[in-house]
């Protein structure tokens, strides 16, 4: 096996808080690339403040997309500061932030004047709203995000107020999107030598993940809504509550229909003229419901993960956090993993999501202390120690701050 990492040799800069600008940061790390991560002197990255904390110390929230990086504190409103973040980034291969647009470009880190600087610099901004548009310079964040881009009006059950997904979908999503971008301006450059720009925003990664509904709608003319836990248009393809919990059964074809009718004990389902397709059964949708009910409400999860699964049913009990991290199949895929943080102990956190046989990516640090590496940053950038001393002395760096 190769030790080399895919990314080795890639240098990231993140100037990120929250979720999205670190998420992307930290798959990027994940797999190789130094990620210098750049926060603010007093306080940092926001969600350090986050509880609740591992050994009353790292915001559970910080842990969470800030593996595998290095950590500078900088105050980028001081002309030094921002001289010091301008000599990282200038042999730097990816910038990464999810600034509102234009912010840094107030602090003279613009794409315009980075791109001059390292004609090689990958520059990916991630925003609210995108870079065109009457809301181009608008904040937004997850919650924000969820509701205007719709998500939140198919979320949850008919006649209940507005859900939210229970996971941060917009600023994950958007972090996804980016590293694709990066990925692909990285490829890009390798024939022509040249960065790029690369953007992209909670706005378009939400409305992207939303396409099925959109088509739905162009195709129908019918605005989706709610439904609850199960689709738009399946009562097959849902969820359904046994005698101990709730089961998701996911029949998507007429074999499987057929199947789950011989599973029910309801084999004469399979004949009756008004469930014979897909969409006669969705027409009959709330007798079918019923009646799926009615057969699964009559015994236990176990029961019916089993019995469907003879029958090659995809079915699953619907599974609480502390199921899924001790479920042998998610340990067997490596997605809970054990860092230690010096002085203070273990953590758990979860694992890398993609596999590559030959350059496996793996977490070889835990998230950095505030400032944590900005001493030796600032040495491998030629600063000399007095230096270093009287720029922190005067708050445009701060050295190892601790945790919060």
């Amino acid at each position: 096996m190769e030790t080399c990492k895919p990314l080795s040799g890639i240098k990231v800069v993140e100037i990120g808080v929250a979720m999205a600008g670190p998420f992307c940061a930290m798959l990027l790390g994940d797999y190789g690339a130094d990620v210098v991560k750049i926060e603010k002197v007093d306080g940092g990255d926001d969600s350090r403040a986050w509880p609740p904390f591992f050994h009353g110390e790292l915001s559970y929230y910080y842990a969470s997309a800030n593996r595998n990086k290095r950590g500078v504190a900088i105050d980028l409103k001081q002309p030094e500061g921002a001289e010091v973040a301008r000599r990282i980034i200038a042999d730097a291969d990816v910038l990464v932030h999810n600034y509102r647009l234009g912010a840094l470009d107030r602090l003279g880190l613009d794409w315009d004047s980075l791109s001059k600087l390292n004609p090689r610099l990958v520059y990916c901004g991630i925003s609210g709203f995108g870079r065109a548009g009457a809301l181009r310079a608008e904040p937004a964040n997850d919650l924000f995000m969820q509701a205007f881009s719709g998500g939140m009006s198919v979320t949850g059950y008919p006649d209940q107020p507005p859900a939210k997904m229970g996971w941060s979908v917009a600023d994950i999503g958007a972090g996804m999107f980016a590293a694709m971008g990066v990925m692909m301006a990285l490829r890009v450059r390798e024939r022509t030598g040249v960065g790029q720009r690369v953007d992209t925003s909670l706005l378009e990664g939400q409305v992207s993940m939303m396409a099925h509904f959109a088509t739905r709608y162009f195709a129908s003319g019918l605005v989706p809504g709610p439904t609850g836990g199960g689709s738009l248009n399946s009562p097959t393809y849902r969820a359904y509550q046994a005698t101990d919990g709730w089961i998701v059964i996911a029949a998507f074809n007429d074999r499987m229909w057929r199947s789950l009718a011989r599973a029910l004990g309801a084999p004469e389902w399979i004949d009756r003229p008004e469930f014979q397709s897909a969409q006669q059964r969705e027409d009959r949708r709330p007798e079918l419901e019923a009646m799926i009910a009615e057969r699964v409400a009559r015994e236990s999860q176990q029961y019916w993960v089993d019995t469907l699964g003879r029958e090659s049913v995809p079915c699953s009990a619907v599974q609480r956090i502390d199921q899924v991290i001790s479920h042998e199949q998610v340990h067997a895929c490596e997605m809970i993993q054990t860092v230690n943080l010096e002085q203070l102990g273990d953590i758990r956190v979860v694992g890398l999501p993609i596999k590559l046989e030959r350059t496996p990516g793996d977490i070889r640090r835990p998230p950095p202390r505030l400032g944590q590496h900005t001493r030796e940053i600032m040495e491998e950038l030629g600063y000399a120690h007095p230096d270093i001393e009287r720029l922190a002395a005067a708050d445009a760096v701060r050295l190892d701050a601790g945790w919060k």
